[in-house]
């Protein structure tokens, strides 16, 4: 049998509600949840004292309830004749203090100003069926006999979905009218599907799916001119946040209302979570930035262990491990759990320890688990310790170039002894290191390369090396950032002439400044576009040419699918000219960092058309590869099997 409404215009139809209560008997339907699940809101917000006039009472059990546990000045209203019979005689004994009366709420016969307390469960929602100029008109008609009946100081509690249009239309009317609006998550009472009809719920092929719900207490105050009423939202029974403008209270409960609809995709479709991330913001916090990001790693295998928390300590999540898809999908191969969140700490944001970050984010974790664990599942929060913040800011500004950036100092173990890293980190793309130095005894070490793919780039150059010609001596770097390559070239080879190139004079004196670079005669900073320099370089015929050319530049438009270098580095032109810089024995690095693999094809095969040699080098555990391009084929020497030799290409 079919008792929910065909189409929510139904919701305020007489007729359906007759026929729905005939239909339901003596059986109570509570749309909205039970009274326990509503107790704590209720009671904080009702007085025993109170006389309360409940609206559109049905045939809830919560007002009978609220009866046992002291409330007893109660009047009941509802516009079907048959509920207000049954709830009648249902209560009459047992209940006597307790009135119910057939009454249209648009048009109640009750004395003004005679209650100081309106609750409504669901009955506005009904009400306001759609957004259109009747259902609008009808809610009006009821606020106004609302703020008819009610005391001054009586509160109108309304227990609501808060769709958007009854959100607007609430929101406006009480605030207009001066009243004070506070409206309160009910996180124990998450409206459900009735669960009778088994047939509806089998063709629908899908689980119950539950909307919050929302308690909206709005106090009668009488209207004073230049005083603004208050409006607070309470995510919870501890915290109250003060809100300046309706727009920010409405924006408050519709950033509720999506999140618990991902989390409900999020629970039943674990395929729909492989890429999926949630960055939370703290309202009561002047930060811009999220003070969390959440990120769903599901693995396909079944395992025993169905769920946990990683929280990655500040100052870690650069690594590769909590930085990438496939990091994480490794980190969650090790855990071994079925599905693992991965929480990374906002930067901004301050936070006591990994006990106070579980503390904040347990209701949250707790609505992601899988579906089919149980409602009080032990969630376990991982880490790498109890330290959640390992991240020391030593410097922030901004420059015109790069956007804001900071340098920090992260401490990491290695091989059981703890390491300090400064690093380089550009806002704009924070989960990528620009550049990292190793610190000993609080000074930087010159002779230690952190980046991986500038360790790779260098043992390249190394096994190409050919220390017999001297037109090889020489190195063009093209993106200095924070030095360091640089500065590592200079201390390894010192006599090699080492040309760093950098756009933004502000990088120069950084990598000064904090990362140990100091110009020599053969260790020279470039301020300039590096696409001009090159260009420029290969125009003209008397010009340096060089005997290893190294790109490392950073793409600002991450929405491209390559994050080093930017497209203009990939102009079939600009690689031309790049061959035209280097000695003919020389060799061309180029970092790239690509997770779209036709776009990857596309570079090869551009490399190809003008380098003899184009030979990619992926480096464990990064989502960098280094390309080796060289202008003509190698002949090195070989024996065969017969002791001859023969060349090998």
């Amino acid at each position: 049998m079919n008792l929910l409404p065909k189409s929510s215009s139904e919701f305020s139809q007489q007729d359906y509600w007759e026929k729905f209560f005939k239909a339901r008997g003596k059986k109570a339907f509570e749309w909205y949840g039970t009274y326990q699940q509503l107790c704590s809101v209720l009671h904080k917000y009702i007085n025993p004292r109170d006389n309360i006039l409940v609206g559109g009472c049905g045939n809830s059990a919560l007002s009978a309830d609220l009866y046992k546990a002291g409330f007893t000045s109660m009047t009941n209203v509802d516009i079907s004749e048959t509920v207000i019979e049954q709830m009648t005689k249902q209560y009459e004994k047992t209940h006597p203090l307790m009135k119910f009366v057939a009454m249209d709420l648009l048009d109640m016969t009750l004395d003004a100003e005679t209650f100081s307390c309106f609750l409504d469960k669901g009955t506005l929602d009904a009400l306001m069926s759609d957004a259109n100029q009747e259902s609008v008109e009808r809610a009006e008609k009821m606020f106004q006999e609302i703020d008819r009946v009610l005391k001054v100081g009586g509160r109108y509690i309304c227990i609501s979905l808060l769709q958007e249009h009854i959100l607007r239309c609430l929101v406006s009317y009480f605030h207009n009218l001066g009243w004070m609006i506070r409206v309160c998550r009910c996180e124990e009472a998450e409206h459900q599907e009735d669960p009778s009809d088994s047939k509806q719920k089998k063709q629908a092929g899908s689980s119950r799916f539950p909307f919050p719900v929302f308690t909206v207490v709005c106090t009668k105050f009488k209207k004073m001119e230049r005083l603004t009423p208050l409006l607070e939202f309470c995510p919870d029974e501890k915290n109250i946040e003060r809100l300046s403008s309706a727009d920010q209270l409405k924006e408050r409960v519709r950033s509720v209302q999506h999140f618990a609809t991902l989390c409900h995709q999020i629970s039943h479709d674990e395929k729909s979570s492989q890429d999926v991330f949630i960055e939370l913001m703290d309202p009561k916090s002047s930060k811009k930035t999220p003070k969390y990001t959440l990120f769903i790693v599901d693995r396909q295998c079944k395992s025993a262990q169905k769920f946990a928390a990683f929280v990655v300590p500040q100052g870690r999540e650069t690594d590769w491990l909590f930085s990438s898809h496939e990091g994480r999908r490794q980190l969650a191969d090790s855990a071994k759990y079925q599905r693992l969140l991965v929480i990374h700490l906002g930067r901004d944001h301050q936070f006591d320890s990994l006990d106070s970050v579980q503390t904040e984010l347990a209701g949250i974790v707790s609505s992601l688990q899988p579906h089919g664990l149980p409602t009080n599942t032990q969630i376990p929060f991982l880490s790498l310790g109890a330290q959640v913040n390992q991240r020391k800011e030593i410097h922030r500004a901004a420059s015109e170039s790069t956007g804001e950036y900071v340098i920090e100092e992260v401490e990491e173990e290695n091989d059981g002894k703890p390491v300090v890293l400064r690093r380089l980190i550009f806002l704009s793309n924070p989960n990528v290191i620009q550049s990292e130095a190793r610190m000993k005894k609080g000074k930087v070490d010159l002779k230690h390369l952190a980046c991986q793919h500038h360790l790779v780039m260098v043992e390249e150059l190394r096994q190409h090396l050919d220390t017999r010609n001297p037109e090889l001596n020489s190195i063009l770097v093209l993106g200095l950032g924070g030095g360091a390559l640089c500065t590592y070239l200079h201390q390894a080879y010192p006599h090699f002439k080492v040309d760093g190139v950098e756009i933004d004079p502000t990088m120069v004196e950084l990598a000064e400044k904090y990362f140990g670079f100091k110009p020599s005669e053969n260790l020279r900073p470039h301020i300039a576009d590096g696409l001009s320099f090159v260009r420029d370089l290969a125009a003209t015929e008397s010009g340096e040419r060089y005997g290893f050319i190294m790109l490392d530049v950073d793409c600002k438009d991450r929405s491209l699918g390559i994050s080093c270098p930017p497209p203009s580095f990939l102009d079939q032109n600009f690689i031309e000219s790049v061959k035209q810089c280097l000695n003919p024995h020389g060799f061309f690095f180029m970092n790239l960092v690509c997770r779209d693999e036709a776009k990857r094809n596309n570079v090869m095969e551009m490399l190809r058309k003008s380098f003899e040699i184009v030979q990619m080098r992926k480096i464990k555990g990064e989502v960098n590869e280094i390309i080796r391009c060289h202008p003509v084929a190698l002949t090195l020497p070989a024996k065969t099997r017969n002791g001859k030799k023969s060349s090998k290409k």
